[in-house]
């Protein structure tokens, strides 16, 4: 049971990253950020955690528009991104760019942009995941069904209380100057603004 939970907290954020161990240079490499460079779906790779046995993986769709963006983290029972246990969603809309390029507290390239919120949701893929919740109450909710998506907006999860729908999402991207991949703001290292100060080492791929 406590496999299961644990399993959930292995995406509790907009995204699982993998630390701020990036370069500090002050050379500008990044590419100049624009909605139309972002639509599109973009992947990172398997995640794995050998001390749990279990792994994860984050998609981020941009809108045709690039006004929208749901990023979907789907936590697997397994260290290959195989069977699904859980799958975690947050979803925003009136995504804006910010201004020109600046800097993280690390000197990286980053452009700012916010959103609002329009849901989030937990998915429990299996019946064991589902009466692990249950039992726990998680969310303070007891509904819980395999293969049923809960919108956890606004409640408390454990030790995380998770943004209300229409609050705002402020956040940074970076874009390498090839295009290939972006990086975005670790959302637990914020500034008093509220914009990550570094950015996560996570990158995702089209």
């Amino acid at each position: 049971m406590i496999k299961y939970i644990f399993l959930l907290f292995f995406s509790i954020f907009l995204l699982s990253g993998c630390g701020d161990e990036l370069s500090t240079s002050t050379t500008d490499d990044s590419a100049n950020i624009t909605k139309a460079l972002l639509t599109g779906t973009w992947t990172a790779k398997c995640s794995d955690n050998t001390t749990a046995s279990t792994s994860s993986k984050t998609v981020l769709v941009f809108s045709a528009s690039g006004d929208n963006l749901a990023a979907t983290t789907t936590n697997y029972s397994d260290l290959s991104c195989v069977t699904q246990s859980s799958v975690f969603t947050k979803k925003l809309n009136t995504l804006v760019l910010l201004g020109s390029k600046t800097k993280t507290s690390q000197n990286q390239i980053i452009n700012k942009f916010t959103a609002a919120v329009t849901d989030i949701t937990l998915e429990p893929k299996t019946i064991p995941v589902s009466t692990s919740l249950i039992n726990s109450s998680f969310c303070g909710i007891t509904g819980w069904n395999s293969g049923t998506e809960t919108s956890i907006a606004g409640l408390t999860c454990g030790s995380i209380t998770y943004n209300a729908v229409n609050d705002t999402h402020s956040d940074i991207i970076q874009m390498n100057s090839e295009k290939t991949f972006i990086r975005l703001g670790n959302i637990t290292n914020a500034a008093s603004t509220g914009y990550p100060k570094t950015l996560y080492a996570e990158e995702y791929y089209k």
